[in-house]
């Protein structure tokens, strides 16, 4: 799917900021080079990225490494906790590696924090609330760089390492991930192609070149979601998009997200939403 790049603006030359963001409106799917962590802190904040949906409860972490697409579901009614920060902060002299080799190495961290060990958790809950107390505090900055520093220590060397492959299966391993990614890409783009229009599991299927039962055990096995759930959720983000960015009629924005009438759209909206199409709009209009 396509994503667009964010240029992170800095308040100052301390290039770290934290704040605090609601869920009810989507994020784009985006990348950008900064570091990025979320702290759910009410209700559940939902996240999209490497063709998987994450809902993170209250107190749950999520990082993203630099460079890594992803995007935001609408949370209705829920806040969350952002932090972003440059490893350019970092010295790399002094540490002996790069900023590449420690990007590396987070990307082989589990991300999200319902896996860690609830010690790791409360460790870093406590860093990110330091760092959280010294953002908007000129006379801290020491005590900033300082938590980013203990942070990454943390991150790097207590946080579990993604599912590992035996040396003797790495070669194997890394080609079939490759391929499974190559795959998947293919699909989404279709989808990002065509989701306007009715889907049928036989079409997405020869997309790649499997048959449909086939398909259904791939998708959901290297997703975690069916197909059918994951092309719904799909069309209500682009949706609540369309709501948001444009004056366009309900039926405009049903027809122009592959929703087959306009009732079916509302019906889903309100069920994912929690809200019909029209309020959701004069809410965000209103914000």
């Amino acid at each position: 799917m396509a994503t667009y790049i964010e240029l992170s603006q800095w308040p100052e030359p301390l290039q770290f900021k934290a704040f605090v963001n609601d869920g009810n409106g989507p994020v784009y799917p985006h990348r950008h080079k900064a570091i990025e962590i979320i702290q759910a802190i009410t209700n559940q904040t939902r996240i999209g990225v490497a063709g998987q949906n994450f809902t993170l409860n209250a107190g749950d972490i999520f990082f993203f490494v630099s460079g890594q697409p992803h995007y935001f579901l609408p949370s209705p009614n829920s806040l969350r906790r952002v932090f972003q920060f440059d490893l350019a902060l970092y010295d790399c002299q002094l540490m002996q590696t790069s900023l590449a080799a420690i990007n590396a190495t987070l990307a082989h961290r589990v991300q999200c924090s319902q896996a860690w060990p609830q010690s790791v958790q409360e460790a870093v809950s406590a860093q990110l609330a330091a760092l959280f107390a010294a953002a908007n505090d000129p006379g801290r900055r020491a005590t900033i760089i300082g938590e980013l520093y203990i942070l990454l220590d943390t991150f790097v060397h207590q946080l579990p390492t993604s599912a590992g492959t035996p040396l003797q299966l790495l070669d194997h391993h890394a080609l079939q991930a490759q391929t499974i990614a190559e795959q998947l890409t293919t699909i989404y783009d279709y989808i990002d192609n065509h989701y306007t229009q009715p889907i049928t599991l036989a079409d997405i299927a020869g997309v790649v070149g499997f048959n449909p039962q086939y398909f259904t055990r791939f998708f959901k096995k290297n997703t975690g979601s069916t197909f059918g759930s994951f092309l719904m959720d799909y069309r209500l983000m682009k949706a609540s998009f369309s709501l948001v960015d444009s004056d366009a009629s309900m039926s405009e924005i049903a027809e122009a997200c592959g929703f087959q009438s306009v009732k079916t759209f509302h019906h889903e909206f309100k069920r994912y939403m929690g809200t019909s199409p029209l309020n959701y709009r004069k809410q965000q209009l209103m914000q």
